[in-house]
């Protein structure tokens, strides 16, 4: 058996050779070394010396990093009510429409919400309705779409649960793909209100 190495080899294995020796020694001989228990008071200085070589402060003034905060949080705070969201109509509406259609109603009731919240907007449900099932399926005309929410929005101002449960009742089919157009339609108006009134 021939144990020569080719030079290329030998280059190789020199290089990685040369590589680990950088690494240990950057371990073990440097001395700025990481404070493990950043309770421990030495570790204060070691934080402090980090702070001088990139000082974030002089970046912002308070009012704007307030500001950006305010900003981030009302974000987080509105994509954990999307999750929420979209996490009760699937769990609602599991087999009966495709999750993005779902997804997409979700997130468009919350924009919807937040748009009439936010404004002071006198947008009427059935609007909202309209509003929704048209970003989702904008073949429809907006007037028929008007005519098949005004029955669930009025409906609403008793029990909503109770609507969203009638309209499910009168669907036949549980495939999304065998409902005609119209079901699909219903179908996705009562989708649209449960999502309306879910994140309200």
């Amino acid at each position: 058996m021939n144990n020569q190495h080719s030079p290329s080899q030998l280059s190789l294995d020199d290089a990685s050779t040369e590589v680990e020796l950088d690494f240990l020694s950057t371990i073990v001989l440097d001395d700025n070394t990481y404070p493990w228990n950043p309770q421990a008071p030495e570790s204060d200085s070691y934080f402090d010396s980090l702070e001088q070589e990139l000082p974030l402060s002089n970046l912002l003034s308070d009012a704007e990093i307030n500001s950006t905060c305010q900003n981030f949080y009302r974000h987080t705070d509105k994509l954990w009510l999307v999750i929420d969201t979209q996490n009760a109509l699937h769990q609602k509406f599991v087999g009966l429409a495709p999750h993005n259609l779902l997804n997409n109603l979700g997130k468009i009731a919350i924009n919807i919400v937040e748009q009439v919240n936010r404004l002071g907007s006198t947008l009427s449900l059935s609007d909202q309705l309209v509003h929704c099932v048209n970003e989702v399926l904008p073949g429809w005309d907006l007037e028929d779409l008007e005519v098949m929410a005004r029955p669930l929005a009025y409906s609403m101002r008793g029990d909503k649960n109770n609507a969203v449960e009638k309209t499910l009742a009168t669907i036949e089919s549980a495939d999304w793909y065998d409902l005609s157009e119209v079901e699909q339609v219903r179908l996705s108006l009562a989708i649209a209100l449960y999502a309306i009134s879910y994140c309200q």
